[in-house]
């Protein structure tokens, strides 16, 4: 992985924040949505509507590696995920900290509710395949059919498809964009992601093996991530006593108790910040992968499973 070796010791939670310091204290030039590369959705045969059972988050090394995914397209396709390389140093430094079962919990209460619509002329080798994330709701009403009924969250950001292809009922798709929801630290997290790649398995009965990478700018970390994670650390804080003074004495400037935004972009350990991993930006801001040199962007890698749902997706969702 291009991401670096980090050796996880009782420290790494001075560092495991760094990503924020980086964040704040360089922000990035706005940059509009990557153009799309696909002309056009295809015409098919097929369409398969899935709902995510499991959304996993890369909370171990070897979760990491297991999914990460080459976000830039270098031609050595080294995979990247620093994403799992922070989440790896915060399980490690904070013993007994549980960030899949805080994910679970938000599926399982439907506060996390991730549908798919697939579109491809063959189910098992197709050269034109569209894969199309949504964000949605459970119905109140129990199914007859034992498929669970979903309606779209009409206040969801409305994804582009990302177009790829089918081998042998493997699906390869991207780059893309999309806006992915996600629980971290027990707290809702919207994240926008660019240069969206995805794999996944593919059948009638749902996807396996789903692997789902791309990156997040470093404004979008500081603007819409950084916030959550210091939310979840004061609750973290409050709630749990086995954490609460590491936590503190590494993040409590002023031991007031609470950990500012302010605190986690000025503490003296985050300023030793873990670079971005990829360029993804041009000078301008535009989506054109390694073209300045400029580590811009912090790649992600996540794991996900599906299963059939059913719903109604508006055509005017799945054009490109």
């Amino acid at each position: 992985m291009k991401t670096r070796n980090i050796f996880i010791t009782a420290s790494a939670s001075l560092v495991i924040l760094s990503l924020a310091s980086c964040s704040a204290l360089i922000p990035p030039p706005k940059h509009p949505d990557p153009t799309r590369t696909a002309d056009g959705i295809p015409s098919t045969a097929f369409q398969y509507h899935f709902v995510t059972d499991q959304l996993i988050l890369p909370a171990t090394q070897e979760l990491t590696q297991m999914f990460a995914l080459n976000v830039d397209g270098d031609p050595q396709n080294q995979s990247d995920n620093l994403f799992g390389e922070l989440l790896t140093m915060f399980t490690s430094a904070v013993p007994g900290l549980e960030l899949q079962a805080s994910m679970d919990q938000a599926m399982n209460t439907d506060r996390v509710v991730s549908l798919h619509v697939v579109k491809a002329n063959d189910p098992l080798n197709a050269s034109n395949v569209s894969w199309t994330l949504l964000q949605g709701k459970r119905n109140d009403m129990t199914p007859n059919s034992g498929i669970e009924e979903f309606t779209l969250d009409s206040t969801a950001t409305a994804n582009p498809p990302i177009i790829g292809s089918l081998t042998n009922g493997h699906f390869m798709g991207g780059p893309g964009t999309a806006q992915i929801h996600m629980s971290l630290l027990g707290q809702l997290v919207e994240m926008n992601l660019i240069g969206i790649r995805l794999e996944a398995d593919l059948s009638a009965e749902g996807c396996a093996n789903g692997k789902l990478g791309g990156a997040m700018t470093v404004d979008e970390f500081h603007n819409n991530v950084l916030p959550v994670v210091a939310e979840g650390l004061n609750r973290m804080v409050k709630a749990d006593q086995t954490v609460t003074a590491p936590l503190l004495q590494t993040f409590d400037s002023d031991h007031n108790g609470a950990i500012t935004l302010q605190e986690l972009e000025n503490n003296i350990f985050l300023s030793l910040a873990l670079s971005p991993d990829l360029d993804l930006l041009d000078a301008s801001g535009k989506y054109n992968p390694r073209q300045d040199g400029v580590k811009d962007s912090y790649s992600v890698g996540l794991g996900f499973t599906c299963i059939p749902a059913a719903f109604s997706a508006p055509e005017l969702l799945l054009v490109p």
